[in-house]
């Protein structure tokens, strides 16, 4: 035990003498023990060896050398505390709802409690949820309740779960004893949100939700209640449709009849027999297009249609190569189109004015010539002939022909013509 006392400190002269000290006296309450007495000059006194929490009869009185001030009185005070060494009994525990229960028990005897009583302290678990078979020892739980009491309330429980559960009684030095546990079952209650809930395979008129159930159905699952409304990105929304879809299986749904190029939103609850739980929600816009390429894609991934694509594009690539091979021959020119781009103009004008124009009718004179003219021309003409090219050295083009020599024979006619008209005339 330790003993304190405090008194206001007073100025020397108002201890009325020297020598100021106290007397400290004790004893156990309710025996009939002599006083334990000692005198000292501090103002505390530690007593020892004494039993756990067990209350003492103590009283100070001063002095000094004059004598003793008057009879102090008797204050009651108790030893060092030590843990409770009992256990709350007749623990039981009633359930209120699917997450909240009350809990009961008896007092802890205050000669077991070795000290002044703090309170209570319920200590609860998680066993396992009631739609699996296998126990977990869940994280632990705890409330403390101070003062003398023998109920508390429980809250935040998963419903349709097992749980156990335990009390003990703590003062100023710790936590006594648990008692027994206590296992007990809460209720079913609604379900929590869809694990996942997404709008997929999205059409014109038609739109494929799906989903998972929830993590925590808290119970059995009895169906779904989809929900789903025109909103379209304006203030006023359209009617709000609704699905009871009554499979608990069930994680897919097609939604009909919907508005082309539209923006609609949905909702999902899950439900038991308790009733349906929060929805999750989605949005999504019907597209045509999201058809179209589907299509399109569909062909794509064929196989004949990816072989005709190329088919195409090797003949395209075989016709550019026939068209530039035809193009690089067209580069040389006959001996026709030769002349004509390097006409001769001696032989240009003999052709407009003094040459013969050919005829079958060898009796048939030239224009602007004279008889005699004619019958040495025809002579001329039909000496004229291979032999007297062979005389002379003849050159060919590149493509083989002797048009160079055939314009010098040409230019020789042409003079022997002229000397002849002049003769004559």
């Amino acid at each position: 035990v330790i003993l304190k006392w405090y008194q206001i400190p007073l100025p020397p002269m108002e201890h009325n003498g020297p020598g100021l000290e106290y007397k400290v006296s004790y004893r156990r309450q309710g025996s009939e023990e002599d006083w334990q007495e000692h005198m000292v000059k501090r103002h505390s006194f530690v007593v020892k060896n004494t039993p756990t929490f067990v209350p003492y009869e103590v009283k100070i009185q001063a002095r000094n050398h004059a004598g003793w001030a008057p009879e102090p009185k008797t204050v009651v005070a108790y030893s060092g505390e030590d843990f409770p060494s009992a256990a709350p009994d007749d623990v039981e525990v009633e359930v209120m709802n699917n997450s909240v229960v009350k809990v009961s028990w008896s007092r802890v005897h205050k000669d077991k409690l070795h000290g002044h009583l703090g309170g209570y302290r319920v200590n609860w678990w998680r066993l396992r949820s009631l739609l699996d078979s296998r126990k977990t020892h869940g994280d632990k739980h705890m409330l403390m309740f101070s003062g003398d009491r023998n109920h508390a309330l429980i809250p935040g429980l998963r419903p349709f779960s097992e749980y156990s559960l335990i009390v003990m009684a703590f003062n100023g030095r710790g936590n006594g004893p648990g008692s027994h546990p206590v296992n007990f079952k809460t209720p079913e209650g609604v379900p929590d949100q869809a694990a996942v809930f997404r709008a997929t395979d999205i059409q014109k008129h038609t739109v494929t939700l799906t989903w998972s159930p929830p993590a925590e159905p808290n119970g059995f699952l009895t169906g779904y209640i989809l929900q789903y409304q025109l909103i379209n990105n304006t203030e006023e929304v359209g009617p709000l449709e609704s699905v009871n879809i009554t499979g608990a299986d069930t994680t897919k749904w097609l939604l009909q009849d919907l508005e082309p190029v539209s923006r609609y939103r949905f909702y999902l609850q899950s439900c038991t027999r308790a009733g349906c739980g929060p929805a999750a929600s989605e949005e999504s816009t019907t597209v045509p297009e999201a058809h179209l390429a589907s299509i399109h894609g569909g062909i794509s991934n064929q196989g004949w249609f990816i072989g005709l694509m190329c088919a195409v594009a090797l003949l395209t690539l075989i016709v550019l190569i026939a068209c530039f091979v035809n193009r690089n021959k067209g580069g040389k020119y006959s001996v026709k189109e030769k002349e004509d781009l390097h006409p001769d103009v001696e032989s240009q004008g003999m052709n407009d004015d003094t040459f013969c124009e050919y005829s079958d009718n060898d009796e048939k004179p030239l224009k602007g010539s004279q008889p005699s003219l004619t019958g040495d021309m025809k002579d001329r003409d039909s000496g004229d002939s291979m032999v007297d090219y062979g005389d002379e050295d003849v050159h060919f083009n590149e493509d083989g022909s002797f048009i160079g020599e055939y314009s010098g024979r040409k230019e020789r006619v042409s003079t022997e013509i002229k000397a002849t008209n002049q003769s004559t005339a």
